[in-house]
C-alpha cells in the first residue's frame, strides 16, 4: 500500500502486523468472564525509536522496541497487543499526530514467558 505524505513523498507500508485484544463475552463454566482474543490485521510500516523516547522511556522502566506506523486511523481501536513478524509487543504509547490520516504505535517486545497473556489493563487488574 502507498501513501502520499504531505512533501509528496510516497511511504510503502507493505509489512503486516495484527493488532489484538481481548473481550470478554459471557461466563465459562465455572462462572469467571470468558476473554475472546480478537485479531485485525493492518498495513504498517516499521520505525526504529528514536534515541531521546529510548532513554526517556527506560527512566520509566520501559523500553520501546519499534514504532509502526499505520495508514488508517479507523484500524485501531485502542488493542494493546500487536504482532509483528513473529512477535508480539505491547503498545506502550499511541502518536495520533504521526501523520494526517494514520497513527503510529510506539510497542514494547512482550516477555517471552508470557507471550498472549493479557496486560493488567486489559485482564481488569
Amino acid at each position: 500500500m502507498l501513501q502520499a505524505t504531505q512533501t509528496g513523498v510516497l511511504r510503502m507500508y507493505d509489512d503486516i502486523a495484527v493488532l489484538k485484544r481481548y473481550t470478554t463475552s459471557g461466563y465459562d463454566e465455572y462462572g469467571n468472564p470468558a476473554k475472546t482474543l480478537e485479531k485485525v490485521t493492518v498495513f504498517v510500516q516499521p520505525r526504529g525509536v528514536y534515541s531521546s523516547e529510548f532513554y526517556d522511556a527506560a527512566q520509566l522502566g520501559i523500553k520501546p522496541s519499534v514504532t509502526l506506523m499505520m495508514t488508517n486511523r479507523a484500524d485501531y481501536s485502542g488493542q494493546k497487543i500487536v504482532e509483528f513478524q513473529g512477535v508480539d509487543y505491547d503498545v506502550i504509547r499511541v502518536d495520533w499526530n504521526a501523520q494526517r490520516d494514520g497513527l503510529s504505535l510506539v510497542c514494547e517486545e512482550r516477555a517471552k514467558n508470557n507471550p498472549i497473556a493479557p496486560s493488567p489493563e486489559e485482564s481488569g487488574s
